[in-house]
Formats: C-alpha cells, sequence, structure tokens
C-alpha cells in the first residue's frame, strides 16, 4: 500500500476548518433533514405507538456501541492525522480488529435483549438488523477517518451524507411504493442496503487515494502484526471506556423510559428527540472536523485558543438560535410534523428535551480538543459521574412524569458534562474567559431570548413568520456581539 497525504501550513487550517464547515452544514441541511423528516418521521406516523419499541432498540443498539468500536474510530482519526505513513501498518490489522469486535457486538447485545430485558422474537428481529447497520455505520465511518487522518478533509465532508442520500432512496421505495408491505423490519432493512452501497463507494475512494496494493499475502500480515495489534488494542482502551460512557448517558434514557413506563412514552420521547438529533448534527459535524485539526495542531505545538475560539462562538450561537427557535414553536412544529397525535404531553417533552442541544453542541467542542489531547482518563471520570447521574434521575423521574421525566434527566445530565468539560479545558490548557467574552457569550444568549419571548408572544403573525423572524434575531444578534468577527474570516480567506 502506498499512501499520499495532504498537508496543509498552519496558517491554513482555520481557514479549512470553516470552508469544510460550511460545505458540511450545505450537505447536511440539504440530506440528512430530509430523511429525519421525510422518511423516519413519515414511519413513525405509520407504525404509531409501536415506533416506542423501534426507537428503544436502536438506542440499545447505540447503548452497546462500545464493542462495536473500541474507540478504534478516534484512536485512527488522530494517529493518521499525525502520522499518516502509518496507515499501510494499521489499515489491516484495525480492520481484522474491526470484524471480530463487531461478532461479539451483535452476539453480546441480542444476549442483554433477549434474556435479560425480554425482547420479544419479533423485536430481536429487528434489533438483529439495527445491530448489523450499526456495524456498517462503524466501517463506514472508520474508512472516512482514514481520509480525514490523511488530510482530505473536503472529500470526507462530502462523504458525510452519502448513506442517509441513498436511504431517501431505498426507504422511499419502501414507504411510497407498493413494491414491499411495510413494516419496521423492512424500513430496518432499507437501511441495511443503503449502508453496503455506502460501505463499497467510501472503501473504493479509499483505496484510490491511499493507492492501496492489495496483494495475495495481505490477510497473513496478520500473524506477523499481532503485537502492534495488542499495542494499538491497549492504547485504544481509553478511547473506548469514552465511547461506552458518552453513549451510556445519552442512550439510556429511551431504554429505561420503554422497559418502565411501556412503547406509547418511548414513542413520545422519540418525537421531541427526532429534533433534537436534527439540531445535533451541527455539533457531530463540529467535533469530527476539529478532531483532526486539534490533534495536528498540538502535535506541532501551535497554539489551538483561536480555532476554538471561533468553534465555541460559532455553536454556542448556532444552538442558542434554534433551541429557542425550536421552544416557542414547539406547538406548531409538532402540530406539522404528526397532525393527529400532536398532545399537550408531546409540547411539554420537547420544551424541556430541546434545552439539552445548548450543553450538547458545548460538549462537541470541549471534549474533542481533551480527546486530540488524550487526556481521556479525566474526562472518564466526570462521564462516569453522568452515567451514575443520569440512572438515579431516570429511576426516580419516570415514574412521576413518564417521558417528561427522562427530558429532565437528559438536560441535567448534559449540562453537568458541559459544565465539566469546559473546566477540564480551562485547566489543562489554562485558558483565561476575559470580561468581553463572557459578556459576548450570556449577552447573547439573553438577547435571543428576550427577542424571541416578544416575537412569539407580542406579535400576531403567522408562526413560520415567526420562527423565521427567531432566526434572524439569531444573527442580528452576531453583529451586536461580535460572535463572529467578519475582518478575521476575511482573513481567512486570503491567507
Amino acid at each position: 500500500m502506498r499512501f499520499r497525504a495532504r498537508r496543509f501550513l498552519l496558517p491554513d487550517l482555520k481557514r479549512e476548518f470553516v470552508l469544510n464547515l460550511l460545505l458540511l452544514v450545505f450537505i447536511n441541511l440539504l440530506i440528512k433533514p430530509a430523511f429525519i423528516f421525510g422518511i423516519d418521521l413519515s414511519v413513525q406516523n405509520r407504525a404509531g405507538e409501536q415506533y416506542g419499541v423501534y426507537f428503544a432498540l436502536l438506542n440499545l443498539a447505540y447503548l452497546f456501541q462500545i464493542l462495536n468500536d473500541f474507540g478504534i474510530q478516534s484512536f485512527n482519526n488522530r494517529h493518521i492525522s499525525q502520522h499518516p505513513q502509518l496507515l499501510p501498518k494499521y489499515f489491516p490489522n484495525l480492520l481484522a480488529i474491526k470484524w471480530l469486535l463487531a461478532l461479539i457486538y451483535v452476539v453480546l447485545t441480542m444476549a442483554v435483549a433477549g434474556v435479560l430485558l425480554g425482547y420479544s422474537a419479533d423485536a430481536l428481529h429487528i434489533l438483529l438488523v439495527l445491530l448489523i447497520n450499526q456495524v456498517l455505520v462503524q466501517l463506514i465511518l472508520f474508512l472516512r477517518s482514514n481520509l480525514s487522518g490523511l488530510g482530505f478533509y473536503r472529500l470526507d465532508s462530502l462523504l458525510s451524507s452519502l448513506d442517509k442520500l441513498l436511504m431517501l432512496f431505498t426507504c422511499g421505495i419502501l414507504l411510497w411504493s407498493n413494491w414491499f408491505a411495510f413494516s419496521l423490519l423492512h424500513f430496518a432493512l432499507a437501511q441495511t442496503a443503503a449502508l453496503l452501497i455506502t460501505v463499497m463507494v467510501v472503501f473504493g475512494l479509499l483505496r484510490q487515494r491511499a493507492e492501496f496494493q492489495v496483494k495475495p499475502g495481505w490477510a497473513s500480515n496478520w500473524k506477523a502484526g499481532r503485537p502492534a495489534v495488542y499495542a494499538m488494542f491497549r492504547q485504544s482502551l481509553p478511547y473506548a471506556l469514552v465511547v461506552l460512557l458518552m453513549f451510556a448517558y445519552s442512550r439510556l434514557d429511551a431504554v429505561l423510559l420503554e422497559r418502565m413506563a411501556g412503547a406509547a412514552h418511548a414513542d413520545v420521547y422519540a418525537s421531541a428527540f427526532r429534533l433534537l438529533d436534527a439540531c445535533n448534527m451541527f455539533g457531530y459535524l463540529f467535533a469530527s472536523l476539529l478532531l483532526p485539526m486539534f490533534a495536528r495542531m498540538l502535535k506541532d505545538k501551535t497554539p489551538v485558543r483561536p480555532l476554538v475560539s471561533l468553534s465555541f462562538k460559532l455553536i454556542w450561537a448556532g444552538s442558542i438560535t434554534l433551541a429557542a427557535a425550536i421552544f416557542f414553536a414547539r406547538e406548531d412544529l409538532l402540530q406539522l410534523m404528526m397532525p393527529e397525535r400532536a398532545t399537550e404531553y408531546r409540547f411539554a417533552v420537547l420544551g424541556i428535551l430541546i434545552w439539552t442541544f445548548i450543553p450538547l453542541s458545548v460538549t462537541h467542542i470541549f471534549s474533542t480538543l481533551l480527546t486530540a489531547k488524550q487526556d481521556l482518563m479525566r474526562m472518564n471520570r466526570y462521564f462516569l459521574i453522568a452515567v451514575m447521574l443520569d440512572l438515579v434521575l431516570n429511576l426516580l423521574l419516570i415514574p412521576h412524569w413518564n417521558a417528561a421525566g427522562s427530558a429532565m434527566a437528559a438536560l441535567t445530565t448534559q449540562a453537568f458534562i458541559a459544565g465539566s468539560m469546559v473546566w477540564l479545558c480551562v485547566r489543562t490548557f489554562e485558558f483565561q474567559p476575559s470580561k468581553k467574552g463572557l459578556l459576548q457569550t450570556f449577552g447573547y444568549a439573553g438577547f435571543v431570548l428576550l427577542g424571541d419571548l416578544w416575537l412569539f408572544e407580542e406579535t400576531g403573525i403567522d408562526w413560520k413568520w415567526k420562527f423565521s423572524g427567531a432566526l434572524i434575531i439569531g444573527g442580528i444578534g452576531l453583529l451586536l456581539f461580535r460572535m463572529v468577527e467578519f475582518s478575521a474570516l476575511m482573513r481567512l480567506k486570503n491567507d
């Protein structure tokens, strides 16, 4: 295997971040909302309360994701971005590990669902397909991590929504044609078809960019490379624990809710979580783009504060604006999404859960920086506390408030994690928040909230215009509080 990596001069990294962020946002705004609101929402409306079971099974598949990935993606992304010449050595061995982990992941999760949680045979059939889908998703992310590690950021950005684009076709055929009978199992299988095609496309592009030379004896390198594999496995352990704990405190809610309160309440939670998930794709895009950049900057001892400041201000402004707009327009949004099933109960759950987007977004920035720094053990201590906090809160709140209780638990847990990650970064990198920066941060939040409150409560215009106005208020706040230095962006353009 030969390889070629794209190298950027250090002043170009902030420019590359901004350009790729804009590309990612554009692509994902085109494709992912179409899947979330066009396909997934249609499935929920057609399946009814049984969607609550599907949603719980999907979160159960996420909950055991640690066994499927074991931190390999984060490990690979960081190390290949710093040492691209190691790709020929790492790739075949890590791929072999991933297949072994995938087998363990599927078998163990099925055992937990069938024996400990008591799911029915029909539910287990759906779960098996969802687990296979997660194996394919992780394989795609692993292949893409090699592309971003080699510096092909824009190609990786273009590939970020390929699976969802293909799902629009495969799932759309299931929903709106008479070729197949609709069922949740068939919905999961339609996603499998799209993911398989995506794997083949991404692998082909990686093979082309890295100039693979696959030889007949390639697989035999496994035995010779076992010492290196074991060493990589040990190095991946801290990353694996990060993945385990993050999925545990973020995906436990739906599983506990469905088992303790029933599918109907999980279905209500799912309708609110859909909007949170749609918003959170921006935070995930920030993290996936920032990790290799932070890793390279730390390796070259380049100050990270300018990029941290830029990314934080962007995601803070975006999360405040979106969360506030959705909160005030929640009743109209749910009436639009599910006109026959929108209830006060659903309005209340969304009104609580959507604020989780703000701490989630903050966590994406600062946990990514700490991951690039390999400061994983201290992160994991806070993640472990978060898991226990989320578990206790769900056990206490679900019996009294059902889905609203799970939403309260999620908001509290995510706020704790966001504060912890900021505190760790302040201590680790000796960041000194300025009075100007604090005024910008909290002043912007107050401006947007008060502006939206006036817009939604005091004006009588249609809610769609109010929602658009809330986004405009966010843009005005960017200018008033100078959350983004446009002169700095122009300098980036000319660098």
